[in-house]
């Protein structure tokens, strides 16, 4: 009997297949219908001349192959349709791919030599950019005379968009240009990310030439690369201000131009590409190309899974053998009962779940399920057989193939098994490794402290086990004396005990006398106490009455209390949700005073700003 829940999941995953059907079906009908020529020439021909006219008129058109065709052409469509009822867990695998994105907020980034303007058009394409932009991790910089963080690494691009339209050079606090203390801030972020490679994309006007030697500087030897899309024109256009344009101090007009030769050089040197910024998105292929590297290097294994469904399509390839094989000739139908039940002499490890799963796709099923075990046996990947005979307890098995490759994350993985095996200076060795080969790796660092806290702890307690072995061996030097000094105690205390026995004797007899005087008051008293106790019983009965009362009227002031504060409770949310309303969402006005307060901080902290143009 069918389960209820696979009819209700059962369905196409390619249901558009399904109409190949009509044309065959359309077709087969078609030849059906046809008559043979011997037919046509009965009306024409007398019968019993017929026979000897038209050769093998008298025989009839065998019709089964075209219905053998028309089932055929169903089975294969149906099986293209991809039938499905059950899913499959897959691993989800994470791009590292991270992009710091730096814009200038410079007063130049206002002229209007692009339409509407150089602002305008470049806030434009960072919201195509994060549109593209569906797997790994983005960042925003924003500068003027001073830089700042916009957005930190994160894969939450529409929050990065809602931001973006706010930006503007009104609210930045220091006016000016400093590409370098942005590109300082986009390192800071790919370390605190730990990402040890990583691009940077600068959408720019120009810079200077001294920030051109430090950017060089700056990012020489490191794993980022630089590419730079430009936002202007050579001629130039005035900056509009409120009269008119703005002017320098001896009152000429200022018109700031595309530097193109500067940023083109600045880009080659740091590994990256220069583009000037264009309608369509020609710029950003070329400047953000998609990589290409193999998978083990351009992703990472999450923790998570999803489920895809299980396409059933090819078990109905096995249907259409018997009927490929009357395409070839006649009787070989007649042999698949002769291979079916033919038994061969020799056996092999082969299942059926082998015809249609590979050994790692089976790995990955057992590996969901719980059975690390057998995971760990059927997959050929070694990192991922590595990983299964670590859930699975096989430590010392996990950490030989993790060994077998020369990678920080592999020498990280070596040292948590090793741990686990209980080989603590082995394990802080791969840590060392890996730390040799990315020092930024907290996680490394963090467990190899750990794992020398646990050493110290161990050397500490086998002296102190050593010292109590020593304080032992006095001890039991000193209960020997004490054991001969009480010896000699007893044997006096022993004469004295016969001493005193014959004292204790003669006291018996007296306190016996005593007793059978005490039991007959004690008898009178509890002739007294029963009267009083049902007098008592019944004052006890009335006063649980009256507490019983005075609880119920309590417990139901309590509930008519609390019904009262839920509503009072409430009228207060719905008028913080009214208030809350009322408020205005105003992304510009919290990254101002976000940027003033940061650029308070570091003049407090004595922290000078480079010398650079006011626009």
């Amino acid at each position: 009997m069918i389960e209820p829940l696979v009819i209700d999941q059962f369905h196409f995953l390619r249901p558009e297949w399904l109409l190949a059907i009509i044309p065959a079906t359309m077709l087969v009908l078609f030849f059906w219908r046809q008559k043979s020529s011997a037919v046509n020439w009965r009306g024409a021909i007398n019968p019993q001349l017929l026979d000897h006219l038209i050769d093998g008129g008298s025989k009839k058109t065998a019709r089964w192959p075209w219905l053998l065709l028309l089932l055929a052409w169903i089975i294969a469509a149906i099986a293209m349709a991809g039938p499905t009822w059950t899913k499959l867990p897959q691993p989800i695998h994470k791009k590292q791919d991270a992009l710091v994105v730096v814009l200038d907020l410079s007063l130049s980034m206002l002229a209007e030599d692009i339409k509407p303007s150089r602002l305008v058009r470049a806030r434009h394409k960072i919201l195509d950019i994060l549109a593209q932009r569906d797997e790994g991790l983005t960042a925003l910089i924003a500068y003027s005379g001073d830089a700042h963080i916009v957005s930190p690494l994160t894969d939450d691009n529409p929050t990065i968009a809602n931001l973006t339209p706010a930006l503007s050079p009104g609210m930045m606090p220091v006016f000016g240009s400093d590409p370098v203390g942005a590109l300082k801030l986009a390192k800071q972020l790919f370390k605190n990310a730990g990402a040890t490679n990583g691009r940077v994309l600068l959408i720019t006007d120009g810079v200077t030439e001294s920030d051109v030697d430090d950017i060089d500087n700056l990012l020489s030897r490191s794993g980022y690369e630089l590419s730079i899309m430009g936002v202007g024109t050579p001629d130039g256009a005035p900056i509009p201000a409120k009269s008119g344009f703005l002017k320098d101090d001896g009152g000429n007009i200022i018109v700031p131009q595309l530097q193109r030769s500067r940023l083109e050089e600045l880009a080659k040197h740091n590994k990256g590409r220069y583009a000037d910024i264009s309608l369509n998105d020609n710029d950003v292929g070329f400047l953000l190309p998609k990589l290409t590297t193999e998978l083990e290097d351009n992703t990472v294994l999450t923790e998570r899974e999803f489920d895809q469904w299980h396409d059933r399509g090819p078990l109905l390839i096995l249907a259409l053998l018997p009927l490929a094989l009357l395409a070839f000739r006649r009787g070989w139908l007649l042999v698949l009962p002769l291979l079916i039940l033919a038994q061969p002499q020799t056996s092999h490890a082969f299942e059926w779940q082998d015809l249609w799963e590979r050994p790692d796709q089976q790995a990955a099923k057992a590996l969901h399920n719980g059975d690390a075990k057998t995971a760990a046996g059927l997959f050929k990947d070694n990192q991922w057989k590595a990983s299964a005979n670590y859930q699975a307890g096989n430590f010392d098995n996990a950490a030989k193939q993790f060994a077998q490759q020369d990678t920080a994350t592999s020498h990280y993985n070596r040292g948590n098994a090793l741990a686990k095996a209980g080989k603590l200076d082995e394990a802080i060795e791969a840590y060392d490794k890996a730390l040799g080969q990315r020092p930024d790796m907290e996680d490394a660092q963090f467990n190899k402290e750990l794992l020398e806290q646990l050493k110290e702890q161990q050397e500490q307690q086998q002296q102190q086990s050593s010292d109590n072995g020593e304080e032992s061996d006095q001890e039991k030097q000193d209960s020997e004396q004490q054991d001969q000094q009480q010896g000699d105690q007893q044997n006096q205390d022993g004469e004295q005990q016969e001493s005193d026995q014959q004292s204790e004797q003669n006291q018996q007899g007296d306190k016996e006398k005593q007793r059978s005087e005490k039991q007959g008051s004690e008898q009178n008293s509890e002739q007294q106490n029963a009267e009083e106790s049902e007098e008592e019983k019944q004052q006890r009965e009335q006063q649980q009455a009256q507490q019983e009362k005075q609880e119920q009227e309590q417990s139901e002031q309590q509930q008519a209390q609390a019904s009262e504060q839920d509503q009072q409770s409430q009228q207060q949310k719905q008028a913080m949700e009214q208030w809350l309303r009322q408020i205005p969402d105003d992304p510009s006005g919290l990254l101002r005073r976000k940027f003033n307060h940061e650029s308070k901080v570091r003049q407090q902290q004595g922290e000078t700003q480079r010398e650079q143009p006011q626009w």
